[in-house]
C-alpha cells in the first residue's frame, strides 16, 4: 500500500474512533435502555454523514502534498 493512502486511512480511523467513542458514550447516557442495534442505526445515520461531508474532506485537506 502506497504511504499516502496508509496516512489517509490512519487518519480516517483517527476521526472515526473517537466519534463513535463519544457518540455511544453520549447515548448510553440519554438513552441507556435502547437495544444496541437501534444505537448503532442512530450514530451510523449522524456519523456517516457527518465523516463524508466535513470531517473527512477536512482530514484530507491536511494532508501534505506529494
Amino acid at each position: 500500500m502506497a504511504p499516502r493512502k496508509l496516512l489517509r486511512t490512519g487518519l480516517v480511523w483517527l476521526c472515526v474512533y473517537p466519534l463513535v467513542t463519544i457518540g455511544l458514550v453520549a447515548l448510553n447516557l440519554v438513552a441507556p435502555t435502547i437495544p444496541l442495534a437501534l444505537k448503532t442505526l442512530i450514530l451510523t445515520l449522524v456519523l456517516v454523514p457527518l465523516l463524508n461531508l466535513y470531517i473527512g474532506p477536512l482530514a484530507v485537506a491536511l494532508l501534505p502534498e506529494r
